[in-house]
């Protein structure tokens, strides 16, 4: 009973694994499933459709009257794979089918489909003839009845002779030209591995061997599979040969599921691709998200690289098996695909560039951007891209300088379009422009009317040409802009400080007396050096008077000077006739001293004093300076209310110059940000400066805290920003209250590198108030006041982003943003300015020096004038009178 019970749960196991993986044809909508349903030559490119029930050809150029319509031999059919050779000439019109139905797909037919072309004597010879002849259309060679398979691989030698196929079930060689099929089984060339096909390349070696590459799933236990790569030798027509695999691993998975790799699974597809010159192949594997470099001979297969690329599809782009198209199906390129094809250098393993891009748009022909899922290479290295809804985009090739747009491959062909600025592009081909290197510009695109036909010539961006050495030209510029327009202007000037002599008395004793002979100018404006040259004089003086003295006719002539000098003796009294004479020294001291006061009194305030010609130092002024923070939250005086008022009344008008930039007015919009909402702000003057590189948009900013949005849209890039900031100027009070006109630029820029698709500046304003107190205790104080701006920002470029994921990514964006943001700090900064000393003060000083003067010249010569004194006194006692 137990026997017979396992048997029944084994029974129905193995019926429900069955129903599982049971090959259904009914989806005529799937494009992918079990097999390829897209080759091309470099002469027409063929899709088969089974929702259409027909096989669409489209004849290179490829345009809507080059394509032609065969419809299936029964509406049961259904196509499995189509297969042509790459290098196939332009007579061999013609593509290898692989069918089944789908009522039950419990047979498959090979077969071969011709066509040809249109007569050239009544039409272009590249147009196909619609109407088939009575020898061409489909010829099935092969059907295999009852053999159900659930993988098919299907691929024609590169020159069109023979037709290859890896069943699930049997191995077949088809020789084209002599309608000949060999049956092989999987044992007659892989004698104990059981293999299930996913993908197959044909190729040959430089030796002139036909070799053929498989990949697919080999299953090493019981519901456990990893996949590898075979290298086949080919013996056409008849036989075949295993010569070399490799197991591929991965670190993140250890093995596959046999139930998904022995049927057709969308994530378990593989592709391989092999480039004839270089005997390199391109093995993809989506499951491991791995694709691998070999490099194959008649007896070897080598692991050269792996790519950390999960490509669905591949293609080889280039003659010297550099450049290859990987197609990553959930790689998104919003807003136009979920896909993408990433063409990769494989000597760097760097990505060169992705379709779809913001030169090579593709158009939306529904609500859902499609779905990437197979890649072939045609006529004129352009690409041709299946997506999962059956639609073939067509990556066209364009002239140096050119690019394309994109659209179904059956859609008329679009104008080529000139690189944007800022681009250039040197080689023909299905490539985007690329963006030009630091310190060179796009060369001009100069626009001219052809009378013949009214159209416009424009000459594009072949090559990037060399800057100005005095311009900023970053990546991308567009032409010359001088460095001297991009130019920090700022108000905020560092506030004088105090001398460190505060003191009237001190200032002038300091200046009195001092005698500095480090220049010409200083020795001939100190008092002190003038008295010298008195005392100089009078010591003259003092000799003449000797000479009288003693001089028999000169004694009447002496008596009079003596009477004289004793009069004007500030020291002695007017007891010693020398001291009258001592005495001028001591009156230009004290003249200079009142005259100091004078014009030391006027120079005040900062703003209207001009140098100090009276001193040697010229920066002396008769002012006081001070300065604090203060938080703005604290309650303000009467006297200070309407100064702060003034500056919260204060509108500024913000301009925006975008550097080096293709940018115009009409790419531009701005809006401000409040909370989760925006609204539209209107933007005042808009122009393109005469350097034709910047574009200049100005908008008025109400408040002083708010949040502005520059969206600009176009492919084009920003290579620096200059941000200005201005406001008027405004008075209260007969000018007692005054607000500085704003005057503040400030430029942002990486000299390597563009503005970055999003970019946030913030601005700080903070309220600098300037306190001038008057000279006169009965005026009025003064307030000044001025914003001054503080920029701050995060990363102004994409360099990081670039040297993490590539800089492909530069060629996605279709807008930059910038953000700008103002806000208020929390404090002010008050500047306080008043005189040293006033009037009165000033007075009452001089009068002060002019005692201590006297007094201090008294003191240092007490000895001296008590000796004169003596001398005196003993004279007159004798009746000499000398002094």
């Amino acid at each position: 009973m137990l026997i017979i019970l396992n048997v029944v749960i084994s029974f129905f196991l193995i019926n429900f694994f069955l129903l599982i993986n049971a090959v259904t044809y009914s989806d005529r909508h799937d494009y992918d499933a079990y097999g390829i349903r897209i080759a091309s030559t470099n002469d027409f490119v063929v899709l088969a459709q089974n929702d259409g029930l027909r096989y669409t050809v489209s004849m290179a150029p490829f345009e809507l009257e080059y394509v032609c319509n065969y419809n299936y031999s029964t509406s049961n059919d259904f196509v499995i794979s189509i297969a042509t050779g790459r290098r196939q000439n332009s007579s061999q019109l013609s593509f290898v089918y692989l069918q089944t139905n789908t009522t039950n797909g419990q047979y498959q037919k090979l077969g071969l489909f011709t066509f040809s072309r249109e007569n050239k004597s009544t039409s272009r010879s590249s147009l196909c003839r619609r109407m088939l002849n009575i020898n061409e259309g489909g010829h099935d060679v092969k059907v295999w009845n009852g053999n159900q398979s659930d993988l098919s691989t299907l691929k024609v030698d590169p020159y069109g002779k023979y037709a290859y196929g890896f069943l699930s079930q049997n191995i077949f060689i088809y020789d084209i030209e002599n309608n000949y099929v060999k049956d092989l089984s999987w044992n007659d060339v892989f004698s104990s591995i059981t293999v299930n096909p996913h993908a197959l390349d044909i190729g040959d070696t430089n030796d002139g061997f036909s070799m053929a590459i498989i990949a697919g799933y080999y299953d090493t236990d019981i519901e456990k599979t990893l996949p590898a790569v075979y290298l086949v030798r080919l013996n056409p027509p008849y036989n075949m040969t295993f010569v070399d695999n490799y197991t591929l691993h991965s670190d993140n998975q250890k093995f596959v599921r046999g139930r998904y790799a022995s049927t057709y699974q969308y994530d378990y597809v593989m592709s391989v691709s092999i480039h004839d010159s270089t005997q390199q192949v391109l093995v993809s594997v989506p499951q491991l998200r791995k694709t691998y470099l070999f490099l194959f001979n008649s007896t070897n297969l080598t692991l050269i690289n792996t790519f950390n690329y999960p490509a669905r599809s591949t293609s080889w782009l280039d003659d010297n098996g550099i450049e290859a198209g990987l197609l990553l199906s959930d790689e998104s390129t919003l807003p136009w695909a979920q896909s993408r094809l990433e063409v990769v250098n494989i000597s760097s393993n760097n990505a060169l560039y992705v379709y779809p891009n913001n030169q090579q748009t593709l158009e939306q022909w529904s609500s859902t951007p499609p779905t990437f899922i197979r890649l072939t290479k045609t006529y004129d290295n352009q690409l041709a891209i299946l997506t999962t809804d059956g639609i073939v985009v067509l990556i066209r090739s364009a002239d140096a300088g050119y690019y394309m747009k994109t659209d179904d491959i059956n859609s008329p062909s679009q104008r080529p379009n000139a690189c944007p600025r800022g681009t250039y592009k040197s080689i023909r081909g299905p490539t985007p422009c690329t963006i030009c290197p630091i310190m060179t510009k796009s060369s001009s695109i100069s626009v001219a009317s052809n009378s013949l036909n009214d159209t416009n010539v424009v000459y594009p961006t072949i090559n990037c040409t060399a800057c100005l050495s005095d311009s900023f030209c970053p990546l991308g510029s567009v032409s010359d802009v001088n460095k001297s327009t991009i130019q920090l202007i700022s108000q905020a000037y560092a506030y004088p400080s105090s001398s460190s002599i505060s003191s009237f008395d001190d200032i002038l004793i300091e200046n009195t007396f001092s005698l500095q002979t480090t220049s010409n100018r200083c020795l001939l404006i100190s008092p002190f050096f003038w008295a010298l040259i008195t005392l100089c004089i009078a010591f003259i003086v003092l000799l003449i008077m000797g000479i009288l003295h003693c001089s028999p006719t000169g004694k009447k002539h002496f008596q009079r000077i003596e009477c004289i000098l004793r009069h004007s003796d500030l020291i002695g009294n007017g007891e010693l006739w020398f001291g009258g004479l001592v005495s001028f020294s001591v009156i230009v001291l004290i003249v200079y001293s009142f005259w100091f006061g004078t014009v030391f009194f006027i120079e005040y305030p900062i703003e209207t004093s001009n140098d100090a010609y009276f001193a040697c130092d010229t920066s002396l002024r008769n002012i006081k300076f001070s300065s604090a923070l203060q938080l703005l939250a604290t309650i303000k005086s009467d006297e200070e209310t309407p100064i702060f008022d003034l500056l919260d009344k204060q509108e500024f008008t913000m301009t925006v110059n975008f550097i080096q930039t293709g940018f115009t007015c009409n790419d531009i919009a701005a809006q401000e940000n409040v909370g989760t909402y925006s609204v539209e702000l209107p933007r005042g003057n808009c122009s393109t400066q005469p350097d034709n590189a910047t574009l200049t948009v100005v908008y008025r900013v109400p408040y002083h805290q708010i949040t502005i949005q520059i969206n600009l849209t176009g492919s084009y890039y920003i290579g620096g920003i200059l941000i200005c900031l201005t406001g008027p100027l405004s008075t209260k009070n007969d000018s007692a209250y005054v607000v500085q006109k704003l005057d503040y630029c400030q430029p942002f820029y990486t000299f390597d590198q563009t503005i970055g698709q999003t970019t946030e500046i913030n601005f700080a304003l903070t309220k600098v108030i300037n306190r001038t107190e008057s000279l006169d205790y009965s005026d009025l104080t003064n307030y000044s006041g001025i914003w001054i701006p503080t920029s701050t920002h995060g990363s102004l470029n994409d360099r990081l982003v670039y040297l993490q994921r590539g800089t492909f990514l530069r060629y996605l964006s279709t807008q930059h943003t910038l953000i700008i943001s103002f806000s208020e700090t929390q404090f002010y900064v008050i500047n306080k300015q008043q005189p040293i000393a006033r009037r009165g003060e000033i007075i009452f000083h001089n009068i002060l020096f002019t005692t201590t003067v006297i007094v201090t010249w008294i003191i240092k010569h007490d000895k001296f004038l008590l000796k004169l004194c003596q001398l005196r006194k003993a004279r007159l006692a004798g009746k000499k009178y000398l002094f």
